[in-house]
């Protein structure tokens, strides 16, 4: 089966928002330390250094080849709701944001999560837009204990998807 793009694009002259959306098994609280905690997001994502109190740490990528960091400012941070960073690395600087909506009080009743990227150039929607579903889907494995997807199977296929 193809990967099929899942994000939402709104442009604003050269930039855009990109949003996208995953619904997990788990409750936000058990969702929320694969966004928080180095050990678990570094599952999917990067781990972390530094102290997330201070309102800045420093990103390692654990899914790409070669290294690659990433300076990070805290913006906002809703345990276990919502959490709003700015990355700064050699791409320039990224506005990103997470909101999780638990879908209730009975156990099982499962998360939204809600991924958007803000002030995207239009020129970079291809790429990005490819590499975020990978991770959201990479997200996903995790949380529920499974294989991580493919890049392969992401790219170049949605890169063309949102090139279109």
């Amino acid at each position: 089966m193809a990967i099929q793009r899942t994000g939402t694009v709104t442009e604003h002259g050269e930039m855009c928002e990109l949003m996208l959306e995953r619904r997990v098994g788990a409750d936000a609280i058990a969702v929320w330390p694969f966004l928080s905690e180095s050990r678990e997001l570094g599952i999917w994502f990067a781990n972390y250094v530094g102290e997330p109190d201070s309102g800045e740490v420093v990103l390692s990528m654990t899914a790409e080849d070669g290294e690659s960091t990433s300076a990070v400012e805290i913006l906002e941070c809703t345990p276990p709701e919502h959490l709003i960073v700015q990355t700064t690395d050699d791409s320039g600087s990224w506005s990103l944001e997470v909101e999780l909506v638990d879908g209730g009080h009975e156990p099982g009743s499962g998360t939204l999560i809600r991924f958007s990227h803000h002030e995207l150039p239009l020129s970079m929607l291809p790429d990005v837009g490819a590499g975020w579903e990978w991770y959201l889907d990479r997200l996903v494995a995790a949380i529920a204990g499974e294989p991580m997807p493919a890049w392969d199977d992401y790219y170049p296929a949605l890169r063309d998807a949102y090139a279109g």
